[in-house]
């Protein structure tokens, strides 16, 4: 098999390919002269066609999120000079940086790619906000003021091409995708760690471990319209804050004391792909003035089933 042919792409040396300016979008355009000597093109075209698999709807919240400390939080937080009473947090984003690499293998009889794989990382700066609730006398009014940490994400996705024959495109082998993986995005220095996520719904019940291994399409999560979703996280401290993203809501995990974090949320009643993700920050991140911004996040695609996906790709 002949190796991998590997290379980076960034946004201000690829105009042609990329899309750029201002705008958080990921996915490439389709760029002039995509034919069949230039494989980076045909692989970017398919992609600016299918941005449901390359971008999510939940990895990017902005808006604020009740810490509601528990009793527990609020105790193991009791005495120390550092500590914090959050109210609410929330990110905000200044500056995005995209870059794609594509690995083409497995040529063909003509010298031209079989298989293509395109890592794309997207990094975040910006800073992680916090309502604190400030300490006031008897009989004054409550007061607060915001806490504002650097934040530095690394946001990382993979998808998995094939060029094939297919009977509805004629004579000539087209790209199509046929994997795709989740997503993982770490903070700079981070210790968070999520070790697993388990989802359970009717007739589901499944365990991730690794958030960037490839998914065929027709094996993406599927759920039903409205259906319950459970969603137990393993992290590996039992005093982390772990948050649930969907397209419409942000929400924390219930911590049971083991190291692992319960959360429910129900599928949406629209069909299509989606995504959820769950978010384990560092005691610290909210409840420690002097700590740094801590955070890993894993973001999982799943259908709303019924729903055609795939049609005529390969395995």
């Amino acid at each position: 098999m002949p190796a991998s042919h590997r290379f980076a792409l960034t946004v201000p040396l690829l105009l042609a390919i990329l899309l750029t300016g201002c705008s958080k979008q990921t996915t490439p355009v389709t760029p002039a002269g995509a034919g069949a000597a230039n494989p980076q093109g045909q692989v970017a075209s398919v992609m600016s066609d299918n941005p449901t698999l390359i971008d999510d709807d939940a990895s990017e919240p902005t808006d604020p999120t009740s810490a509601s400390a528990t009793p527990a939080e609020i105790s193991a937080t009791a005495g120390t000079s550092a500590a914090i009473r959050p109210l609410t947090f929330w990110r905000t984003i200044r500056d995005v940086e995209r870059r794609f690499e594509f690995a083409f293998s497995d040529t063909d009889s003509t010298g031209q790619p079989t298989r293509a794989v395109v890592t794309i990382h997207k990094y975040f700066t910006g800073s992680f906000n916090i309502l604190v609730a400030d300490s006031v006398g008897e009989g004054s009014p409550p007061a607060a003021h915001v806490i504002h940490k650097p934040l530095a994400d690394h946001w990382v996705r993979r998808i998995l091409l094939r060029r094939v024959f297919l009977a509805d495109e004629g004579e000539r082998p087209v790209w199509r995708i046929v994997a795709t993986s989740g997503v993982r995005i770490t903070s700079k220095d981070a210790t968070s760690h999520i070790v697993s996520v388990r989802v359970q719904s009717a007739g589901l019940d499944t365990t991730i471990t690794d958030p960037l291994a490839f998914i065929r399409l027709r094996a993406i999560l599927k759920l039903d319209p409205a259906s319950p979703v459970t969603l137990t996280v393993t992290t590996g401290r039992a005093d982390d804050v772990v948050l649930l993203y969907t397209r419409d809501r942000r929400t924390r995990f219930h911590a049971n004391g083991d190291d692992t974090y319960t959360a429910m949320f129900q599928a949406p009643d629209l069909l299509g792909v989606h995504h959820f993700g769950v978010d384990a920050l560092s005691h610290g991140t909210l409840f420690d003035d002097t700590a740094p911004y801590d955070s890993q996040a894993w973001i999982e695609p799943y259908i709303v089933h019924p729903i055609v996906i795939a049609s005529g790709t390969p395995d």
